[in-house]
């Protein structure tokens, strides 16, 4: 019923000539006992406020939205411009058919002689100053209104854009991540001791992390299924092992692995920084994983070094 536009249109008059009201009221107070002031009143301030409100509704709802909407603002100074002379053409034709006395008087005389009235180009004047103030506030209410109707829209839009950006970002970092990995596997394809068996091992892990990193569907979401997740931070560990024999990877992995989700990659970026900041130590490197009810602890401890920790968000399974 809101969008009705009869109901719109009384709503707003409504609201419109409650503001006239108030601003003419002090004057119908004083005027009340004088007719030919009470007439003064209701002609200048709530009969051309009436007229004024016709002028706005038109401005905001008919000639206003579809400029607005385009950003053609030449279109918008062009319309508000005609409307405000048009009806400054209005005003003059009215006070001068019915109401001269009240709207075109300009100066009352002596008893005997004519009063002096405003000619059409003083009148048009003035009231095209009035109408420019009617245009601006129509112009800032059409403004509102279309940053009301859009809003949930820009919301949007800078929502799908932060979601790509991220996955871009993410795609960045697993494209980095697997280069990375290639690069430590090279070696080993060049051994031929090695190739045949602890190559061929590598090549499919290789592969496996590939499909998930670059292809998985689950990776457009902002989370992943956790049993998911961590069977291919199992692949990525055993890969890097596999490269690198110097640094064998002891993984560890307690509590309830089966439900929840995370964020995607997290575990396996977290380590892999670590381990370059001590890929000189040799030794075994100790990597723990402890599922929690809603966290997810990572500790890595490189041989000779400090233990580190971090956590993740655990979500449940419907986020």
């Amino acid at each position: 019923m809101r969008h009705n536009k009869p109901y719109r249109y009384f709503m707003h008059l409504v609201v419109w000539m409650a503001l006239v009201l108030l601003y003419a009221y002090p004057s119908l107070r004083i005027s009340f006992n004088s007719s030919f002031g009470l007439k003064r009143v209701l002609v200048q301030d709530i009969l051309y406020g009436f007229i004024n409100f016709q002028l706005f509704f038109l401005l905001v709802f008919v000639w206003l939205p579809k400029p607005v909407v385009q950003r053609r603002y030449g279109q918008v100074i062009i319309r508000s411009i005609l409307a405000v002379c048009g009806f400054a053409v209005i005003k003059y034709a009215v006070g001068y058919f019915l109401f001269p006395d009240q709207v075109l008087i300009r100066m009352y005389s002596m008893i005997g002689k004519p009063h002096v009235y405003y000619s059409f180009p003083m009148y048009f004047l003035m009231a095209t100053k009035t109408g420019l103030g009617v245009a601006l506030l129509a112009y800032s209410y059409r403004l509102l209104l279309q940053r009301q109707q859009t809003g949930p829209q820009d919301r949007l839009l800078a929502s799908a854009a932060e979601a790509a950006r991220a996955r871009y970002i993410r795609m960045q970092e697993n494209s980095r991540l697997l280069l990375h990995n290639l690069q430590q596997l090279t070696p080993i394809l060049e051994d031929e001791r090695k190739r045949d068996q602890e190559g061929v091992k590598a090549i499919l892990l290789l592969s496996d992390l590939l499909r998930y990193m670059l292809y998985d569907k689950a990776l457009e979401k902002d989370t992943v299924s956790l049993p998911k997740e961590l069977l291919n931070f199992e692949r990525y560990v055993e890969l890097r092992t596999l490269c690198n024999n110097h640094q064998p990877l002891e993984l560890v992995i307690t509590g309830d692995t089966q439900q929840g989700t995370l964020a995607a990659l997290q575990l396996q970026q977290t380590t892999e920084a670590v381990l370059q900041q001590f890929h000189n130590n040799s030794g075994p490197v100790a990597i723990r994983v402890q599922v929690r009810q809603d966290v997810v602890m990572l500790s890595v401890q490189p041989d000779r070094a400090r233990e580190q920790h971090y956590q993740f968000k655990l979500y449940p399974d419907h986020v």
